[in-house]
């Protein structure tokens, strides 16, 4: 029928129902048509609710019990189809209850009896619409008022039963012993004493029976589920007990032999029978075994009594019903009307029941009681032990040899069969694999060939036979079968009764099947052969029966059947050729034969060969016929070649013959076809997308009625759609928009027959007349109509135009929804630019994609959301949910920086608008909340202030009736879930306007103006927010049934509603933490505080939520268990609360912003930071107990390692200085800090780019820096030991060029505070031996840092890789530090108490950092030795730059060290000079002893540093002459031009003379004849005017000479110090400039990087002028991060990253632009130590004037005679610093030996 039909239709028999003269049988058939037509319709129509309440409701009331039960049965199907009427049907059948119960009290004679019909008529539509709440989608609604005890103890005991039945166990878990005990009243105690007490036995069993009926609902419920377990006892025993006491009342009743109560008894007795089978195992009530069989063996003990069984019909295998005597119909419909006996006492339909028979009251109570017994008999017969069977087989063989004779013989005939068929059975369940005993399988083998024997047995009791001699093969051993087998083979030969032969032939198949192709291998040939030869017998049945039996032989022989395939198609073609009748059931066997044959040829039925073209012959033979019968087995043909031949037949020619099956009459017919297809799909999906079956199919789901195959049907849609949906979206999407949108639907099928090639498939006038022809409307139409019809249309698919059936319409709208998902995760469906670039490249087979359809998926999901049909608007809001998150980050190619679904934006708003509505459906209100918290928590919205406002005030709404909002249609956890979905939809919006607030200036506008309307509603979200979470963490903890206050959530006291509401909360319950922490504020905060403050207080600028102190400690209290719950290791399993974190979750994205490998518990960190916010310190929430477990917490959490960093540092930085005096607060932080600065050094946790290691390594840096200005004492030097040991350890551990990095940057940052620090307490502190050690430690790392980068250096071969280039920086830097930690020890030195530095520790890290730089020089790399030598000449230029500001000599004791590791240096490399390289050593050699010579001149060694640098002068320039080699060559022009340049200083001139004078002759004779070369060499130039100069302008220039005695020399600037410029500016205009451009080109680079100032800088700061190079300092980088240079060592020189050691600084930007020392001023900071940057100038060479270039040369010959050894020159040198408390006399006297060692190498 069609849509429109069905409604009048209903409307009609419900208007039937009104008429008074209507029997109550027509009322049970007319309701069970209604209940049909309501679950057809799946909705219910307006007119036929206006009739309901005089019709259906009125029938609850009726006389007949059974009216009554078909209304409950039809208010639950209207129940199923339109769950809104629930919540009026229970009110109605509860307050109903109440007035009768009141009634039933006081009433008596005849209306006493309408009470009680409708008492129980209410009670069993109450059971009904209990026992299915679990199926609605929405549930039912909870009792406010729970119902009265029942006055009617059966209307009690049937609202028990449905309850058991249907309520979920939890929720009677704890009262399940309560629920127990109401079964001890009549069950317990003496039998007799209860019954004495009984007037109305008939009645009392009828209670009794419900009561049983309760028992069996709690055995399936709670007792049968844990029956095997160790606690399955404590349930059994009491219900055993029960059931005992029933048997106990049954033998008492039966004693008494009461004639009124046999009715009542029988149904007693069945009741109780199907109590111990719902138990399954018979071995558990083993003590009730003797009294049971007296009981069940009633049918044998007295056949005459009982009526023959009818359990044969599900007892006997399906497989064989083409054998009769029930064989199937076209469906389960007609099979049950065939089967139907009828009793007018039998059960009544069970309203809690899933599966409810077709017919009511199909058997009488007598029938159904028998059939229990012999179920019962079987099952116990099975467990029996093997004489108890014996004797028990024994009383069946007699009773069935002595009732031959009597009228009941097939009546125990039957018996006889259903209980051996039905022990059989059961032992094999019980006992497995184990087989019984010969005597016992010979006995029954016996007792079934004698019943085979019998010429008057039905064909039931015949197949009953014959398969239980199959089911002996099972429990017996090989050996029995192999024997039982032979022996039936020689009686088809010998057997004359053709029934007989028959059966024995059944009897061998059922062997065959039994056990198995393997055991019967060798019977399988003689077993074929003989059954063939009965194949072709003339009778019918046998042929039949034959042929069956060949069937089973071939299905379970298996290959070993093979050599007989030729010989059984020779077979069926034979019968084929000789039938003439055209016996249906016989073509259908043969069909069964050739599909088994089939299947066991598999892969050889090849396209051809013989066997498939005469298997394919004989099955176009058989359905040539048109026949239903034969018509399944074509199509079974097909599934079969589709199984197991694949190759035979192409795909498309298998769709082309199923398609016209789908549309059959016959309902096993359509399986199989559907079935078919859905087998094609999935074997052979890609030939499968072509043949465009979509249709076709829907048009068979609208028409279909049967449940099951509608299933099917559906299911295959589904798959076909994910198998084409990747190729063929737009199809699809045309497809299913026709569907759910199109009005009509036309199908012609004729058409799609002739267009296939086949003929309809049953359109024969016999089916016609058989079946009948559906009609449209089959109440109007006349049969004149109806007989034209037929005779104006041949085929019987007449063309159809009509309506989609609404569950159709639903089906399709679901389809839609999965497409986004069936497309597969290929990137171009959802990505526009890789999608048109697909189509450009032409690479893929479809170039269909998704992403060009999304305007019609978007109108699509749009006009579903918004429709006329309220069931589906929350699919289509849905859908438009899952668009926005397949398509978020598509972009727009034609609008950069858009995304595509910016275009649907009025779409989606509108959307929302009409789902976002208190008055809608729950999940349309749903679905909505959740579209509009997608939109606006997205860029949908690209700035529109309207639309983000008006989805604002949407979800804010109905924010003033959430704590009022109930549905009474559905159960309370609808409520509690829209609740928690509108706080969620609220905290998401807070939470993702925070992420754009944080951004401050560069926040979208839409989302500030927002801040304002988030604080209006912050009061009454932050009071709904902590409720839930309260209610959550009641959940979690198993408390929300015992809780003391009124939860928010209400209901969620019922196990049922908080296991709904907790799958919720477990998605959302971070957010709302979330969102309820952000800018939350104490409740007694000052909120009259000016705009700015609360601008730098909040992030949003004003304050949220306020919290009293209790809630605050509540959300500190959950979220420090969330923390402690996320580690593995303190997991408590008892403790429900969620942290799985899922990608696939909606609001991970801004809960935990930026981090790419998210950890469960880093949901809860931002809580943390809003909750350690300054004012909650300052208004003392926090205590130094709660941050001590905050930092503990955090220290076991497994959580990303920004976050933590970040809070950590947030709490030392705002908490007191009071929490520092802790020594357990301070222990714990030692300890978090020390685990994170390991992990971020070694690069042991996966964090995103937004989170650099620079990033977090700066972070750890500041907090160091924190926490040590905050510390005093101890606590302090412990955390510098923290800090130095981690970084060794770090790097010891994880040895790799990264981590190697990383701490270098941290201690870049770190270790300018750190001087600072020991600077500082050296100056205030008495005694510092503390500081010493953390000293010594400290330059211990410096050194052996340097050792690694040494040793690595050297392993390296690439000397241009980025590992060199890095591991240079590193070891320039480590070569600094060395240099500066040992200035900053011999200042600490001079600071102590005796003012000496014999200290140990201290002498110890001098030694250390001399040698650290020793081990750079004495190394055989020598790109090592340029940067040792680079690092010394740069802090040598320093010092010139600080001149005055030096108050120690700190520098010069140090290289007064190294001057010995210098020279030899020299040497070494004079003597292999072969490169570039050398000379560039020797160049950077004799500029540093040029810079010591001039820092040398205030001091009172100046003469001695003279000496020492002419003695270097001369060693090189002797040791490079007289050679061919270029390079020594150039190291022997450049010893020229710097002595010419050197010996041109006036102070030198002076002291030149004075060394010539006191020098030997020889050495004399030296420096004469390299003044002579100088001058050959044209590098002096003798002026032409020369003036006496006078001495006291030789004594003014002494001043000058300091500075000027280097500016000279070529490569430096007299820019260099603040007192050459000044000489530069007083002098420039006497002095000319010598012409020597190849001089300073050679010497600009080398010298580029003295710093360099102005004389108005020198002259206007003075002082300052140091401090003030250090106050812009260049921004920082990491060192892995740099742009590393390779020019640093190439070439002989240091290039410019070398040169610079600034590069090397890893301060970052952010640290020193954001962040200062706590406590210190701008100056402290200007103090703080960095390495040199040396600005590198031209450099300009200076001549001094005629009169000093006079004085030089006039001096010269006296000064020759002065000249004095070079040891004893550096030995005086070592002295004199010595006595200024620069050096000690060992390492003075150790660098004068060896340099006295160069001198005998260089006389040599």
């Amino acid at each position: 029928m069609t849509e429109p039909t069905q409604r009048e239709l209903l409307v009609f028999l419900g208007r039937k129902l009104e008429s008074s003269n209507y029997t109550a049988p027509m009322r049970v058939a007319t309701l069970r048509i209604l209940s049909y037509l309501l679950r057809s319709l799946g909705e219910v129509p307006a007119e036929f609710k206006d009739v309901l309440d005089n019709t259906v409701v009125a029938a609850l009331s009726h006389s007949s019990a059974h009216v009554r039960v078909e209304a409950a049965l039809t208010l639950r199907a209207l129940a199923e189809v339109d769950p809104t009427c629930v919540g009026g049907l229970v009110s109605y059948g509860v307050t109903t209850l109440h007035a009768l119960r009141e009634t039933v009290s006081f009433d008596k004679g005849k209306n006493l009896n309408v009470e009680l019909d409708s008492l129980h008529g209410q009670a069993t539509v109450l059971a009904a619409l209990v026992a299915i709440s679990p199926k609605l989608l929405l549930g039912y609604p909870a009792s406010r008022n729970p119902a009265a005890v029942i006055a009617e103890r059966e209307a009690g005991w049937l609202l028990l039963a449905s309850l058991l039945g249907s309520m979920p166990k939890e929720e009677l878990e704890d009262q399940v012993f309560d629920v127990l005990l109401l079964w001890a009243g009549p069950f317990t105690g003496n039998p007799e004493s209860y019954l004495r007490h009984i007037q109305d036995w008939a009645s009392e069993l009828m209670v009794l029976s419900v009561a049983i009926e309760a028992l069996i609902a709690f055995i399936r419920s709670f007792v049968y589920p844990i029956i095997t377990t160790a606690d399955g006892g404590i349930l059994l025993n009491p219900v055993l007990a029960y059931l005992g006491g029933a048997l106990s009342l049954i033998s008492s009743l039966k004693s008494k032999q009461a004639p009124d109560v046999k009715s009542a008894l029988d149904l007693f007795t069945t009741r109780t029978l199907m109590a111990y089978q719902s138990l399954s195992n018979p071995v558990v009530y083993k003590s009730e075994h003797q009294q049971m069989l007296q009981l069940c063996s009633s049918p044998f003990s007295d056949p005459s009594g009982w009526e023959e069984s009818s359990c044969l019909k599900f007892l006997l295998d399906k497989r064989d019903a083409s054998l009769g005597p029930w064989i199937p119909g076209r469906d389960s419909f007609e099979d049950e009307l065939r089967a139907f006996d009828g009793g007018v006492d039998g059960f009544l339909p069970c309203v809690w029941d899933d599966e409810i028979s077709n017919f009511p009251q199909p058997e009488s109570v007598r029938k159904m009681l028998v059939n229990k017994m012999l179920l019962c008999y079987g099952s116990i017969l099975a467990c029996q032990e093997n004489t108890v069977k014996i004797g028990l087989l024994n009383n069946l063989d007699q009773c069935l040899k002595s009732g031959k004779k009597y009228p009941w013989f097939t009546c125990l005939v039957t018996n006889t069969c259903v209980a051996i068929l039905s022990g059989l059975k059961e032992f094999l369940t019980l006992r497995g694999a184990q087989s019984l005993p010969i005597d016992i399988l010979s006995m029954i083998q016996s007792i079934f060939k004698a019943i085979l024997g019998e010429t008057e047995i039905s064909t039931a009791q015949r197949r009953a036979a014959c398969e239980g001699l199959g089911l002996l093969a099972r429990v017996g051993n090989d050996i029995f079968t192999a024997r039982m087998a032979r022996s039936l083979l020689g009686e088809l030969i010998t057997a004359t009764d053709l029934s007989y032969t028959a059966s024995v032939a059944f009897s061998l198949g059922c062997i065959h099947r039994s056990a198995g192709g393997m055991a019967l291998s060798t019977l399988v040939t003689p077993t074929v052969s003989s059954l063939s030869n009965l194949s072709k017998s003339s009778n019918s049945n046998l042929q039949l029966w034959s042929l069956h039996a060949v069937l089973l032989t071939i299905e379970a022989a298996g290959l070993s059947y093979v050599s007989q395939v030729q010989g059984t198609l020779f077979l069926v073609m034979e019968i084929l050729l000789l039938e003439e009748n055209g016996y249906v059931d016989l073509r259908q066997g043969i069909g069964h034969l050739i599909n088994a044959i089939v299947a066991v040829l598999g892969p050889e039925l090849a396209p051809g060969s013989t066997f498939f073209s005469r298997c394919k012959s004989v099955i176009v033979e058989i359905s040539s016929s048109n026949e239903m019968a034969t018509l399944l087995e074509s199509v079974r043909f097909a599934q079969q070649l589709v199984l197991f031949a694949p190759q035979a037949v192409p795909v498309h020619a298998h769709v082309q013959g199923l398609i016209p099956t789908l549309y059959s009459r016959q309902p096993s017919l359509r399986y199989l076809a559907v079935s078919t297809l859905r087998h094609l799909i999935e074997r052979d999906p890609a030939a499968m997308i072509d043949e465009n079956i979509e249709e076709n199919l829907f048009s068979m789901l609208d028409e279909e009625t049967d449940s099951e195959i509608a299933a099917l049907v559906r299911a295959t849609i589904i798959r076909l759609l994910y198998t084409s949906c990747p190729l063929r979206p737009s199809r699809w999407l045309a497809v299913l928009r026709n569907m759910v949108l199109a009005t009509s639907i036309t199908r012609n099928t004729g058409e799609v027959l002739s267009s296939s090639g086949h003929n309809p498939p049953d359109s024969t006038p016999e089916n016609d007349v058989y079946y009948g022809e559906d009609e449209d409307n089959m109440i109007s139409s006349s049969k004149q109509e109806q007989v034209h019809r037929a005779a104006s249309i041949s085929s019987q698919f007449p063309q159809r135009n009509k309506h989609l059936r609404y569950r159709t319409r639903v089906f399709a709208a679901e389809c839609v929804s999965h497409v986004p998902i069936a497309v597969g995760a290929e990137p171009a469906h959802f990505d526009l630019l890789l999608a048109r670039s697909a189509i450009a490249k032409g690479t893929h087979l479809s170039n269909d994609w998704l992403v060009l359809k999304l305007q019609e998926l978007v109108s699509l999901s749009y006009q579903i959301s918004t429709g006329q049909f309220e069931g589906m608007q929350s699919i289509g809001v849905k859908l438009l949910c899952l668009i926005m998150d397949k398509f978020a980050m598509a972009v727009d190619p034609e609008f950069p920086g858009h995304i595509l679904l910016e275009q649907f934006q009025a779409q989606l708003v509108s959307a929302v608008r009409t789902a976002v509505n208190t008055a809608s459906d729950p999940l349309l209100l749903e679905a909505g909340l959740e579209l509009a918290t997608r939109v606006m928590t997205s860029s949908i919205i690209g700035g529109d202030r309207v639309a983000l406002n008006r989805l604002f005030s949407l979800i804010s709404r109905p924010l003033g009736d959430i704590e009022g909002l109930f549905y009474p249609s559905f159960a309370d956890w609808v409520v509690c879930k829209i609740k928690v979905r509108l706080l969620t939809a609220h905290a998401a919006v807070k939470c993702y306007t925070y992420q754009f607030l944080r951004m401050k200036e560069n926040a979208p506008d839409e989302y500030q103006q927002l801040a304002p309307s988030l604080v209006n509603s912050s009061t009454l979200l932050g009071k709904y927010w902590i409720g839930v979470l309260k209610d959550y963490v009641s959940i979690s903890f198993g408390l929300h049934s015992k809780i003391n206050y009124k939860p928010f959530l209400d209901g969620i006291q019922s196990l049922l509603v908080s296991s709904k509401v907790q799958k919720y909360l477990d998605e959302v319950w971070a957010l709302i933490l979330q969102a309820t922490a952000l800018d939350a504020v104490p409740m007694e905060f000052d909120m009259n505080k000016s705009d700015d403050l609360l601008e730098l207080t909040f992030i949003s600028g004003h304050c949220m939520v306020k919290l009293e102190r209790t809630e605050y400690e509540f959300l500190w209290g959950l979220s420090i268990l969330a923390l402690f719950h996320a580690c593995k290791s303190l997991k408590n399993s008892s403790l429900k609360i969620n942290l799985d974190f899922r990608q696939d979750k909606n609001f991970e994205g801004f809960i935990v912003e930026g981090l790419d490998d998210q950890k469960s518990c880093d949901q809860v960190l931002p809580v943390f930071l809003s909750l350690t916010a300054e004012v909650f310190f300052s208004n003392n929430f926090l205590s130094v107990d709660n941050c001590l477990e905050l930092l503990q917490a955090l220290t076991y959490a497994d959580c990303s390692s920004a976050p933590i960093i970040r809070l950590f540092t947030q709490v030392i930085r705002l908490c007191p200085d009071s929490f520092f005096e802790v020594e357990a607060f301070v222990s714990s932080a030692f300890e978090l800090f020390s685990q994170y600065l390991g992990m971020i050094l070694q690069c042991r946790d996966g964090r995103s780019q937004k989170f650099s290691s620079n990033t977090l390594i700066s972070e750890l840096s500041t907090a160091s820096e924190m926490m040590a200005s905050r510390m005093k004492g101890e606590d302090l030097w412990k955390l510098m030991m923290i800090l130095v040991s981690t970084s060794q350890q770090s790097f010891e551990q994880v040895s790799t060029i990264v981590c190697l990095s990383n701490i270098i940057s941290f201690l870049q940052n770190i270790f300018p505070f750190m001087r600072k620090c020991f600077r500082e307490r050296a100056e205030s502190d008495g005694e510092h031996m503390q500081l010493k050690v953390v000293l010594g430690a400290s330059v211990s790392l410096v050194a052996y840092f340097c050792t690694e980068c040494a040793k690595r250096i050297s392993l390296l071969e690439n000397k241009i890789s980025d590992s060199y280039k890095l591991l240079a920086k590193i070891l320039l830097f480590c070569l600094g530090e060395a240099t500066v930690f040992a200035k900053l020890v011999h200042e600490i030195g001079n600071l102590s108490e005796n003012g000496s530095s014999n200290d140990v520790l201290l002498s110890g890290s001098f030694r250390q950092c001399t040698q650290v730089i020793q081990g750079s020089l004495h190394i055989t790399n020598i790109k090592v030795h340029m940067l040792g030598l680079h690092v010394l000449r740069s802090y040598a230029q320093m010092e010139l730059t600080e001149g005055a500001e030096t108050k120690t000599d700190s520098f010069m004791m140090l290289l007064t060290e190294l001057l010995g590791d210098v020279f030899l240096v020299m040497q070494a490399t004079l003597k292999e000079c072969s490169n570039k390289e050398s000379v560039g050593v020797i160049d950077e050699c004799l500029k540093l002893l040029f810079l010591f010579h001039t820092l040398a001149q205030s001091k009172k060694y100046q003469q001695d540093a003279t000496t020492l640098l002419l003695e270097a002068l001369l060693m090189v320039f002797y040791l490079s002459s007289d050679t061919v080699s270029q390079e020594l060559a150039e190291v022997n022009t450049i010893s020229k031009k710097l002595f010419s340049h050197f010996i041109q200083i006036p102070s030198v001139a002076i002291q030149l003379k004075d060394v010539m004078l006191s020098a030997p002759p020889e050495r004399r004779q030296q420096l004469q004849d390299m003044v002579r070369a100088s001058v050959s060499h044209g590098q002096i130039t003798v002026p032409v005017n020369m003036s006496a100069r006078s001495e006291q302008n030789v004594q003014n220039s002494n001043i000058k000479q300091n500075v000027q005695d280097i500016n000279k020399t070529p490569g430096f600037s007299a820019e260099s110090t603040p007192e050459g410029s000044v000489c530069c500016a007083t002098q420039g205009k006497d002095e000319k400039e010598v012409d020597d451009d190849d001089w300073d080109d050679d010497w600009e680079d080398a010298f580029q990087s003295l710093p360099a100032t102005t004389a108005n800088d020198a002259v206007d700061s003075g002082d300052n002028s140091s401090a003030s190079s250090y106050k812009k300092q260049i921004p920082q980088e990491n060192i892995s991060d740099a742009d590393i240079a390779a020019d640093a060592i190439e070439g002989g020189t240091c290039g410019k990253e070398l040169e610079d050691p600034s590069d090397l600084q890893c301060t970052s930007t952010e640290r020193q632009a954001n962040h200062e020392f706590p406590g210190s001023s701008q100056e402290d900071n200007v103090k703080l130590e960095r390495h040199p940057t040396v600005d590198g100038k031209k450099p300009s060479a200076h001549i001094e004037t005629a009169d000093e270039l006079l004085q030089v040369h006039e001096d010269a010959d006296q000064a020759s005679e002065d000249l004095k050894g070079v040891s004893t020159e550096i030995h005086r040198i070592g002295v004199d610093v010595h006595d200024g408390n620069i050096t000690s006399k060992d390492d003075s006297t150790r660098n004068s030996s060896n340099l006295s060692d160069i001198k005998e190498d260089d006389s040599n």
